[in-house]
């Protein structure tokens, strides 16, 4: 099943197809999803993933999603997300600024912490939220924006 993609134009840089695969990231989905609706090959997506990246200057294709988004708002988005456990708040910092595209290493090095452990913390957050990737979670932060805003 082919998935034809209209998509407004927000980045006059991308093409329509990068314009396209870039909405689906935002939406968190999967390279191998985004492979399989638009019925190209998860190479071509990951070689779009990279040109997507290099045009918006990002670190991590995880980031699009709240790339608009400043970093207290993504706190305030974190703690108003239903959640049978809530969240602590090194989990919402951690996931912050995983949403933001740091990578484990780096949010480490601003928490003089180990990475094993910003990964744990991360985890954690991760299943009480029941996402199991950050694009999945940067996703669920960016559409608990848009029900509520702040």
């Amino acid at each position: 099943m082919r998935l034809a993609c209209a998509v407004p134009d927000r980045n006059q840089a991308l093409t329509p197809r990068e314009q396209c695969i870039q909405s689906l990231i935002i939406d968190g989905k999967s390279y191998k999803q985004i492979a399989a609706l638009l019925g190209i090959s998860v190479d071509t997506v990951r070689r779009h993933g990279s040109r997507i990246k290099q045009k918006n200057e990002l670190a991590s294709t995880r980031s699009l999603a709240c790339i608009d988004l400043p970093g207290a708002l993504i706190q305030q988005l974190l703690l108003a997300l239903p959640s049978s456990t809530p969240l602590t708040p090194t989990e919402r910092l951690v996931l912050g600024l995983a949403c933001h595209g740091h990578s484990a290493k780096q949010i480490a090095r601003l928490r003089n912490s180990s990475a094993r452990t910003v990964e744990k913390h991360r985890q954690n957050a991760m299943a009480k939220l029941g996402v199991r990737s950050t694009r999945q979670l940067a996703s669920l932060v960016r559409r608990q924006y848009a029900i509520g805003g702040t």
